[in-house]
């Protein structure tokens, strides 16, 4: 696990560090700048865990900071923000309109997966979408999805016969049955 976060950090940004730059930016759309406090509000953390980001934004070639303190994004930190929002939209219109989750499940899940998935993954979810729409407009996978896995109680080869897996559903009763 923790070889599979280095991976993730090394490649850019860190979950958190995506989160103190999106609301940078977003101070900085609405200010022109963004100080500490700005962002520690934001996000509703101390004035020093945020100190501590920024610096390692900073660090990064993401954001400069004057003299006086305020923040603003480089070139890099913009290309940053794009991406990450342009990423996001993806996952989430793929969980609303794909999936069938609600908005609010969708953007909530869409902000842990933004930072995670790359480009070239975000391009073949936008490319399933416009497929979707295109071959199946009025499909939804409500017809054929259930909320909750339902009760199978099937063990002859150790796979649920809703999810075709090991069961995804941690509180199907198949689970129990499972030594």
């Amino acid at each position: 696990m923790l070889e599979t976060r280095k991976k993730f950090a090394a490649r850019g940004l860190t979950h958190s560090a995506a989160h103190h730059l999106l609301a940078a930016g977003e101070s900085i759309e609405q200010r022109g700048y963004a100080r500490v406090a700005d962002i520690s509000r934001k996000l509703g953390i101390t004035r020093g865990s945020v100190s501590v980001a920024m610096q390692s934004l900073k660090s990064a070639a993401y954001v400069e900071q004057d003299e006086s303190h305020f923040f603003t994004l480089t070139d890099r930190g913009r290309n940053a923000i794009s991406s990450i929002r342009a990423r996001h939209e993806v996952v989430e219109r793929f969980l609303t309109e794909i999936l069938g989750l609600s908005v609010e499940q969708s953007h909530r899940e869409s902000c842990r997966l933004e930072y995670l998935i790359e480009a070239p993954t975000a391009r073949r979810l936008s490319a399933l979408l416009e497929f979707w729409r295109e071959h199946h407009p009025d499909f939804t996978l409500e017809e054929v999805i259930e909320e909750k896995c339902p009760d199978c109680n099937y063990v002859d080869d150790a796979l649920c016969p809703c999810c075709g897996l090991e069961c995804l559903d941690d509180s199907c009763p198949f689970m129990e049955t499972v030594p």
